[in-house]
């Protein structure tokens, strides 16, 4: 004759709870030293740019990759062009600063760094740029 089965363990319910918050609270980090929520490392600042020359306006992020890089002007999304580029580290630079001639465009303006990553969205301070 056959020795009876034991009952499978009951799951105690104070360990229910831990059990379930572990599972239902977002990791903090991928485990490759990213953080999972967006932070700025750097952000832009305000400058006094020379008509003609170069400006370089810092942006670096930190999260979990992919890590989507955009800059704003005035609160418009700024295109990619030959005229200004995003960096590999995030920052953006115009490769000739321009200086309002008389309906032509200008440069000068509020600037911002826009990061995005599958987990949110997070917007870097305004920088000022204006010319000298």
């Amino acid at each position: 004759m056959a020795a009876p089965r034991a009952a499978p363990p009951r799951c105690r319910p104070r360990l229910l709870l831990p059990l379930l918050l572990l599972l239902l609270l977002p990791a903090p980090s991928d485990g490759l030293g990213h953080s999972a929520e967006l932070a700025f490392a750097v952000e832009p600042s305000d400058d006094v740019a020379v008509p003609g020359q170069p400006v370089v306006l810092g942006c670096k992020v930190e999260g979990t990759p992919p890590v989507r890089i955009t800059w704003r002007k005035n609160g418009v999304e700024l295109p990619e062009s030959t005229h200004s580029t995003v960096l590999a580290n995030g920052s953006l630079m115009i490769r000739h600063f321009l200086l309002d001639g008389g309906g032509s465009p200008s440069d000068e303006g509020d600037y911002e760094c826009v990061a995005q990553n599958r987990f949110g969205l997070v917007v870097s301070r305004k920088a000022r740029i204006q010319a000298a």
